[in-house]
Order: C-alpha cells, then sequence, then structure tokens
C-alpha cells in the first residue's frame, strides 16, 4: 500500500534530523534577539542567527552520527548552540574590545571564527 501525504509528512516532521533542526532554530531566535538586545546597532544577530539555526543543525547532520534516541539528539544539538554561542559572543567581544574593530567586522569574523572553525574541528574529529 503506498504511502499517504499524511504519513510521508509525518516521517518528516518526527525524523531526527528534522526535530534536531527545529531545535537549533528554536535556540537561535530568542538568542539573535539577546545578542540585538546586548549589543544594539549591530550586524552580528543575523550572524549568530545564522550561526545556530543553521551551522549547527548542518554539523549534526554532516559530521555526526544519528542517535538511537531523539531526546539525545536535541541535546546534543542544545549543547552545541550553547558552545557555538559562547564562542560567537566571545570572538565578537575580542574583536570589538581587544582588537577594536568595527561591529560589523567583529561579527563576521566571529560568524567566520565560530562556523568555520567549528566545522573544521569536526572535520578533524571525523578523521580520526
Amino acid at each position: 500500500m503506498p504511502a499517504t501525504n499524511s504519513s510521508r509528512i509525518r516521517e518528516w516532521v518526527t525524523a531526527q534530523q528534522t526535530v534536531a533542526t527545529l531545535a537549533a532554530i528554536l535556540v537561535a531566535l530568542p538568542a539573535a534577539y539577546a545578542f540585538e538586545t546586548a549589543f544594539a546597532g549591530s550586524s552580528g544577530s543575523f550572524l549568530i542567527l545564522m550561526t545556530l539555526g543553521v551551522g549547527v543543525p548542518m554539523a549534526y547532520d554532516e559530521y555526526w552520527s544519528s542517535y538511537d534516541r531523539m531526546r539525545t539528539a536535541v541535546g546534543w544539538v542544545l549543547v552545541a548552540c550553547a558552545v557555538a554561542a559562547g564562542a560567537f559572543v566571545g570572538c565578537y567581544l575580542v574583536g570589538t574590545g581587544l582588537l577594536s574593530l568595527d561591529p560589523f567586522l567583529a561579527g563576521v569574523g566571529a560568524f567566520l571564527v565560530t562556523d568555520l572553525g567549528g566545522l573544521a574541528l569536526l572535520r578533524a574529529r571525523q578523521r580520526e
């Protein structure tokens, strides 16, 4: 019997990849708002949104094996979002404070270091 549209939609919605992506987006939206509130006038809020909402789920899908339980996958995504947000804010503060960069450049630098650096670390882990 062929699968109906509703069963395919249910399978897609409950797939681990989809749930992990939705969890990352649910973390990314308030994180971007908090970043914008803390550092008004910075373009970094969009970049932290992209880091958490796109970069973390992509890292999970590409470089991490699937877990047996959904809550473990969601937990991985939540911890990865917390680590990525901390790294992003830290890099942004170093860029604006110690290096005296323009907030735009500090945001771009934080994005590149956090997103590309995180992917490089995961790729190195995968090669081991």
